[in-house]
């Protein structure tokens, strides 16, 4: 037995050296966080905004129960699903709760800036009205008229606009609009309903047109529409530092980004990590203090300079709370990033 305490002995000192604490404790408080990071949507569409709640050791709890809510419903409106409706350009705060199992209520919230998704159509100068011996001698007769009042230039796809119209009779007088025909030169990128509803499907230029018939004569307006990409922004990145939190060398600033195949963790190159550590594994965890329940990325093997992680698609922008650096074989932390608030 005296020919193995010196290797026992060197185990022992290498576990303390790792540890630099005694005990771990694995709570944290409670959070609940909206996990779709829109920061700005359009009208004319709606949106699925979903969240997560994550108990006092950073485990995530499925069907739960959540209170949706906006702060001004005039803006923006949201059901008990989360789902959410602009009604108008400005920025509203999109608020969610859910009680913990604590019996603590946990709430988030997100601001969203709302977008118009149509530009409309500069107004025309006001047409001169009919003199006095005009309306006397009977010659303000004119071709009745149909005009679109709310026409517009351009639209976002994926999204709908209602138009109107405005009819004109042949003495010049507003009058009801007889029954229109709408027609979308393009159906593939915008469809139109017998209301004047629009339906922008995909970017390109369509030619929209009205027309009603008048007694035996057809009347007609056009408008020229541009339909560009959808122009909803989320937020696709976060950065920060990579910190230290034992004895061992451990620094350097990363980002969390989404790419094409999925999320990306790219380490700068001011990255340094010691090579003394034993098994240093890197891991994505809601729980600062613990790897249980985490997401395994794997063993560490660049402990200098710029390098990069590929993750699954299964992983989400916001499902993850901290990078952790851990010390697999004894079970240690060793140094974390917290990469969003």
């Amino acid at each position: 037995m005296q020919y193995h305490k010196p290797l026992s002995l060197f185990f022992i000192c290498l576990f303390i050296s790792c540890t630099g604490v005694d005990l771990i404790d694995d709570y944290v408080p409670p959070v609940l966080r909206i996990t779709t990071p829109y920061s700005e949507i359009t009208l004319g569409d709606s949106y699925s905004f979903e969240a997560s709640y994550f108990n006092n050791i950073g485990e995530f709890i499925p069907n739960s129960q959540f209170e949706w809510e906006s702060s001004n419903s005039e803006i923006l409106t949201i059901d008990s699903n989360g789902n959410a409706t602009p009604l108008r350009v400005g920025t509203v705060q999109i608020i969610v709760r859910t009680t913990s199992s604590e019996g603590s209520v946990l709430q988030d919230e997100i601001n969203i800036t709302i977008q118009s998704n149509v530009v409309l159509v500069t107004p025309e100068e006001p047409m001169e009205e009919p003199s006095e011996e005009e309306l006397i001698s009977g010659s303000n007769t004119q071709t009745p008229t149909i005009t679109i009042t709310n026409a517009i230039t351009q639209i976002t796809a994926e999204t709908n606009y209602q138009l109107e119209l405005a009819f004109q009779d042949a003495m010049g007088n507003p009058a009801d609009v007889p029954n229109s025909n709408w027609t979308s030169s393009n159906e593939s990128l915008l469809q139109v309903d017998e209301t004047g509803t629009l339906q922008a499907i995909a970017a390109g230029t369509v030619t929209l047109t009205v027309s009603v018939q008048v007694s035996n004569t057809l009347i007609s307006a056009q408008s020229v529409i541009n339909i560009i990409a959808p122009a909803v922004e989320m937020v696709t990145s976060f950065s920060g530092e990579v910190v230290s939190k034992s004895s061992y060398t451990l620094e350097g600033s990363f980002t969390l980004s989404s790419g094409n195949d999925g999320l990306v963790l790219s380490l700068d190159e001011n990255y340094k990590a010691s090579t003394a550590l034993p098994g240093l594994y890197i891991y994505l965890s809601n729980n600062a203090n613990t790897t249980a329940g985490a997401y395994g990325i794997g063993a560490v093997t660049v402990f200098n300079g710029a390098h990069s992680y590929n993750l699954p698609n299964s992983i989400e922008l916001m499902d993850y709370k901290y990078i952790l650096y851990w010390c697999k074989p004894f079970n240690v932390k060793v140094g974390e990033a917290k990469i969003y608030d």
